[in-house]
């Protein structure tokens, strides 16, 4: 018995041991810092306070980041009762004249005002990271100099990225998807730097990481969205197109609509807020205007669908009552959020 039990300890001592030096896991730690890595240095695939993300899906966080700012993860990681008396302050701030209710107008004033703390937090972490991306010091990123840093931290040796200057193209030396992303991370170089000498000032950097707050470089979002979703290539966007139905389905949209919830939310978006001269296309001046966070029409149309959802005595004004009745459509449903986060994992 005494025997049979310290064999079973030492098994037990084994897989502890096993279990605290899993290689897997160590594999998976390794991936996990070299994602926050790439995170760090290439523009962000999710861009606070705009409606779509780089990779086309709809910003689901979107209403918690123009109403709460920067912050809103504290709501969300919050339990109901501090998530209301946060609201509440929240509240306070937004009813400028202090009559108890937000007007329209309160509302879309305070939108834009978040918007704009999204930008000032852009510029923080810029100046975070920039003199790290500077590796010599001398004040400005030189294009070899970011493109070692970016390719090292997606898996590739010094010899084979200093391959690139003598290969006809990125596709004799990077899979697909990193090709992808070096051709458009060079387009959006170039656009970002503003004299012309390959390499960027902090400024530019800032523009090259976030082009969304920079009129200069926001059409690289734009040729971003077109260049995954525009199938025919006439720089504009069909609903089909936005919904993603291959060319020559147009006639099945309506029967998609009415099955599938993801197609009826962007025919949604596209008919409410990118097709703005309600033509049946988006072209790049509406898709422009539509990745542009600090547009205030955005704000103004944000401020009337809250009162339309909140509103609950139709008095064009939102009480703090109504606020706390409708916490969720401010502070977004938790649950909802978690499936839309398992849903992007799987």
């Amino acid at each position: 018995m005494q025997l049979k039990q310290e064999y079973c300890l030492a098994i037990l001592s084994t897989l502890l041991v096993i279990a605290t030096s899993n290689p897997i896991k160590k594999l998976l730690k390794t991936k996990q810092n070299v994602e926050e890595d790439r995170l760090e240095i290439e523009p962000p695939e999710h861009i606070e306070g705009v409606h779509m993300n780089r990779d086309g899906t709809l910003n689901k966080e979107y209403r918690q980041e123009v109403f709460l700012g920067p912050d809103h993860d504290h709501f969300e990681k919050s339990d109901d009762e501090t998530a209301k008396k946060l609201l509440t302050k929240v509240f306070h701030e937004v009813d400028k004249d202090n009559d108890g209710t937000l007007t329209e107008t309160e509302l879309a004033n305070w939108i834009f005002s978040r918007t704009e703390e999204h930008y000032q937090k852009a510029i923080a972490k810029n100046k975070d990271i920039f003199p790290k991306v500077d590796k010599d010091g001398d004040g400005i990123i030189h294009w070899p100099e970011y493109r070692l840093q970016f390719l090292t931290s997606r898996g590739y040796t010094k010899d084979i990225i200093d391959k690139l200057e003598e290969a006809e193209g990125p596709e004799d030396i990077l899979n697909e998807h990193d090709e992808d992303d070096y051709i458009l991370y060079r387009d959006r170089w170039a656009r970002a730097d503003e004299n012309g000498d390959d390499n960027l000032s902090e400024n530019e950097f800032l523009a090259f990481l976030h082009p969304e707050h920079c009129k200069d470089t926001m059409m690289s979002l734009v040729d971003e969205i077109l260049h995954d979703m525009d199938q025919d290539d006439d720089k504009k966007l069909t609903l089909a197109e936005f919904v993603s139905l291959p060319l020559g389905h147009e006639d099945v949209l309506e029967k998609e609509t009415a099955e599938d919830e993801w197609v009826r939310e962007r025919r949604k978006e596209f008919e409410q807020h990118i097709d703005l001269n309600k033509d049946g296309k988006a072209d790049v001046e509406e898709l422009g205007k539509y990745m542009d966070p600090r547009n205030r029409i955005h704000a103004e149309s944000e401020a009337q669908n809250l009162i339309i959802m909140a509103d609950d005595n139709q008095d064009d004004k939102i009480s703090l009552q109504e606020v706390l009745d409708n916490y969720n459509i401010f502070i977004g449903s938790k649950l909802v959020h978690f499936d839309w986060k398992v849903h992007d994992e799987f």
